[in-house]
């Protein structure tokens, strides 16, 4: 298993409360456990199918990509999301995703 941090500066605080931590209205902070061999897309895919607010705001699940409005960081670099969807996710890896007004 290993162990993946999803932030989320997207206002998401009230609606994500009990699985996340939310030290403000505006961040959202998870660990994640993942199965070895888990991608990128895959991760992004299990958490807009378990909150909603996910699935409306930073991950379409039909069309499987961010929604445009949203900009991902990953490990420290802000990246076309298409670059690492299919990346497999190592121990330690970050995700921010900011609004692309603030991050982009």
């Amino acid at each position: 298993m290993n162990r993946v941090t999803i932030e989320l500066w997207l206002w998401l605080g009230r609606e994500l409360k009990g699985d996340f931590d939310c030290p403000s209205e505006m961040r959202s902070i998870k660990i994640e456990e993942v199965e070895d061999g888990t991608t990128l897309r895959k991760l992004m895919n299990d958490l807009a199918g378990r909150y909603p607010p996910i699935s409306k705001r930073v991950f379409d699940i039909e069309l499987q990509n961010l929604y445009p409005d949203v900009v991902m960081n990953y490990n420290d670099r802000v990246i076309n999301p298409q670059e690492v969807y299919d990346s497999i996710l190592k121990d330690g890896d970050r995700i921010i995703i900011l609004p692309l007004a603030g991050g982009g």
